[in-house]
């Protein structure tokens, strides 16, 4: 098993984990370990603005924590610094896949693009449940973005993504929706957008982008828990819409749509 499948393997167990942890939110409040086996998939497109899509499969670990301060749960992996049941402080992670770049052929002897892990802190306000497991919350996130086994890894900007979130119950089902704008820093849009002189051909003109407002965006998800003869599952699915109309970058010859989809599914055998 080579590096660039144990990247892969850890960035996707973030993703799509945590949102099969949303039906976990309120249920084995008393475990503080739960593990587990999967499997998961997503598929999307290379980046955004790109009309090549690309599929995903993977074996994925199951592991969620319940400490005080760091937990893994709803929102994945996070860390609880201040948190009332109106507000919250936490600091968070999340990523996305973005497997053989390499065959883009808008991008065909570029860098390849990697997959990114996103950390940093958010502060959440509840606006209409009685805690954050139900009704709307407002989420204002902030995180520094890392490419992972690309050929430019490393830090790559940042992203600033104000976000609605109503979450609420239908029969056994977990249901949340999230409707958000994206802003990010210029090194950010130009690790996707742009195009150096030394890349330049007869159908892709140099660009440099500027940072500032990145698209807007719609996710949905449904998760529940199963218990059948003593052995506990968990599935979770999930599907996002990408607009990036009216940012500067959707002039790059490196955009050929401003609209995106992004799936994926996890299901897990919760063996403890």
């Amino acid at each position: 098993m080579n590096l660039h499948y144990l990247l892969k393997l850890a960035v996707t167990s973030i993703l799509l984990t945590g949102i099969c942890n949303i039906s976990n939110a309120q249920d084995d409040t008393d475990k503080k370990w739960e593990l587990g086996l999967g499997i998961g998939a997503v598929t999307g497109p290379d980046y955004r603005g790109s009309d090549e899509y690309r599929s995903f499969i993977s074996p994925i670990p199951y592991v969620v924590y319940r400490g005080k301060i760091i937990r893994s749960d709803r929102e994945g992996i996070r860390g609880n610094f201040l948190r009332t049941d109106q507000y919250e402080f936490t600091f968070s992670a999340s990523a996305a896949i973005t497997p053989d770049t390499d065959k883009n052929e808008l991008r065909e002897d570029m860098p390849e693009l990697g997959s990114t892990l996103e950390l940093g802190p958010s502060f959440n306000i509840n606006l209409t449940g009685a805690d954050f497991s139900h009704g709307w919350h407002l989420q204002i996130p902030w995180r520094a973005v890392f490419a992972i086994d690309a050929d430019e890894s490393g830090y790559i900007g940042s992203a600033f993504q104000p976000q609605f979130v109503y979450r609420t119950r239908l029969s056994d089902w977990t249901f949340t929706y999230r409707a958000g704008v994206m802003f990010a820093s210029d090194d950010y849009h130009d690790y996707y957008y742009n195009v150096k002189q030394e890349y330049v051909t007869e159908a892709r003109r140099y660009f440099d982008a500027d940072g500032g407002y990145s698209g807007w965006n719609n996710q949905m998800a449904l998760s529940r828990s199963f218990n059948h003869s003593g052995i506990k599952t968990r599935l979770a699915l999930f599907i996002r819409y990408d607009n990036i109309s009216g940012t500067d970058f959707n002039k790059s010859s490196l955009v050929s749509t401003d609209h995106s989809y992004r799936g994926g599914f996890a299901f897990i055998w919760v063996i403890k």
